[in-house]
């Protein structure tokens, strides 16, 4: 019985393993099958991610050559002095950024306002472009009026009359602020009259001051945002003075009004600055209306 027993036990596994083989075989094909596949994807994932990586930098960091900046300020028209002086105002007042790329831009522009080395036939674009390179620093329009940027992607706004100067500069000393003068005193001198008067003085030399007797304030305007505007006046100037020399520095119609205020505080239009605590170097603020 025991032998009738063992021989079942003994004979009934091979049936079992031989009809075993082909859902063993189903199974391995099928595991390979799976493990290709597992394979294949993240092959397609790694290709994906390279191509991503590829494509990033050159939407981040677009780059053209460096073109000269060609304009008109018309109507405004500037002069040398003029722009020489906004264009020191502009770098010493640079607040954002990474001083170290507002540097080398100013570098740049050096190079582009001469003209270049002697012998450069190009205005000193070749050189211009090798700082720029150097310092990572992208320019995606080609012109420096369109912004730069540095390698962490920030941004650096650059004004045209900073760019380069207009095609229109004024070769006197004197620019827009002489035009029209004919004009200029017959328009609002009712309310100006007494600050015409004495423009004209001064124009005529019956006003004449001395150096010493002159300063340059710098006035930020309610109504734009610019780099404070650099005026001078006489150190005996009452505000209703200066007031009329800030509307023709800034291009504005004479008949506009100006409140100055320093530290907060409205100032007398019937005082001179300097009796009202202000201190030189001092920013005032003017509130155009």
């Amino acid at each position: 019985m025991g032998c009738c027993a063992s021989t079942p036990s003994i004979v009934s596994p091979y049936p079992t393993d031989q009809g075993a083989n082909p859902s063993s075989r189903t199974a391995i094909t099928s595991s390979q099958q799976q493990s290709q596949a597992a394979i294949q994807r993240p092959s397609t994932h790694a290709s994906s991610h390279s191509n991503r990586h590829h494509h990033v930098p050159l939407a981040k960091h677009i780059n053209k050559p460096l073109k000269l900046h060609v304009w008109r300020s018309e109507p405004r028209i500037w002069t040398r002095k003029e722009l020489d002086r906004e264009r020191i105002e502009f770098f010493d007042t640079r607040v954002t950024g990474r001083p170290e790329i507002w540097q080398t831009i100013q570098q740049v522009l050096d190079v582009l306002w001469s003209g270049g080395d002697e012998g450069d036939t190009d205005g000193g674009l070749a050189t211009a472009q090798t700082i720029l390179d150097a310092a990572g620093i992208t320019i995606p329009t080609g012109d420096l009026a369109g912004g730069a940027y540095d390698s962490f992607g920030a941004h650096y706004s650059l004004p045209e009359y900073i760019v380069s100067d207009p095609l229109d500069l004024a070769e006197g000393p004197a620019g827009n602020s002489n035009q029209g003068e004919d004009k200029s005193g017959e328009e609002g001198e009712d309310s100006l009259s007494e600050d015409e008067l004495l423009r004209r003085r001064q124009e005529k030399g019956k006003g004449v001051l001395n150096d010493e007797d002159m300063m340059t304030i710098r006035v930020k305007l309610s109504d734009r945002e610019e780099t404070p505007l650099r005026v001078t006046i006489g150190r005996e100037d009452k505000l209703k003075t200066v007031a009329f020399k800030i509307l023709e520095e800034a291009e504005l119609p004479l008949e506009r009004k100006i409140k100055i205020a320093y530290m907060g505080r409205i100032l007398d239009m019937n005082e001179t600055l300097l009796s009202q605590g202000w201190q030189e170097e001092h920013v005032v603020n003017a509130w155009v209306f």
